[in-house]
């Protein structure tokens, strides 16, 4: 596969990760290198991903992780957890499922089983205590992006050069499509971030979600994306090369 290929499909599954994860963003624009040349990799679409995330030129009404009161908090924090997983898992199985590292395999396996299982049940509760309610949150770019569970579609990758090239086969993203070191930082870089937003989120529902199901699954969410971003640190640190004295 082609570098400039490569290199659209990590920018990609870093944006899904980016958009979700606030902060994440900002640091993978400044720390993520192309796996070619080691210039920057999709700082723009990167830096494009963080604007989204604070509303700037989406028509957002807020950015993840905040909620108001003009609807349920519960419904609230479903529609936005269930994004915010559906994205975790896209980049997880397209960046790290079938890295050469055996740690992020198996990071990958616990994020995959832990994940699947809570978006099932979280949109089985969504099903059930909100049937009539339209989604409260949505995230949306200009020109039209738009992304929705594991796609993400071509419209959202516009740029030039090595920077982007557009999601390819619709925007759907398989385990085998990406590997490599600078794929395993930048996985490690941006889940970091976008796990943390999960733990703050996980934490204000053990205080404010109706529903107690719903303050049980926080409490799992921030026990073990707290942990994972533990894992992640070690990893990420085992891979950074020692600065010449």
């Amino acid at each position: 596969m082609g570098s400039r290929r490569r290199t659209a499909l990590m920018v990609t599954a870093a944006v899904a990760v980016g958009v979700l994860g606030g902060g994440a963003a900002t640091y993978a624009a400044t720390s993520v290198t192309h796996p070619d040349t080691n210039r920057p990799a999709g700082a723009g679409a990167v830096a494009a991903s963080a604007g989204m995330m604070d509303g700037r030129d989406t028509g957002m009404r807020m950015g993840m992780g905040s909620f108001d009161t003009d609807a349920p908090f519960d419904a609230q924090f479903l529609d936005q957890m269930i994004m915010h997983h559906e994205g975790a898992l896209m980049s997880t199985r397209a960046m790290i499922a079938d890295s050469t590292r055996p740690e992020l395999r198996d990071l990958a396996d616990d994020i995959i089983t832990s994940q699947s299982t809570q978006l099932d049940r979280m949109k089985t509760w969504r099903q059930q205590w909100y049937p009539d309610l339209a989604p409260t949150f949505a995230m949306g770019g200009s020109g039209g992006a738009m992304m929705s569970g594991s796609m993400m579609s071509g419209s959202m990758m516009s740029g030039s050069g090595d920077e982007m090239m557009g999601a390819s086969d619709g925007g759907m993203m398989s385990g085998s499509m990406m590997s490599g070191p600078a794929t395993d930082r930048m996985y490690l870089q941006m889940m970091i971030a976008h796990h943390q937003l999960a733990v703050d989120m996980a934490e204000q529902a053990q205080v404010q979600a109706a529903h107690p199901e719903l303050v049980d699954l926080a409490v799992t969410i921030a026990i073990e994306q707290a942990a994972e971003i533990d894992r992640m640190r070690g990893y990420l640190a085992d891979q950074t090369p020692t600065p010449p004295s």
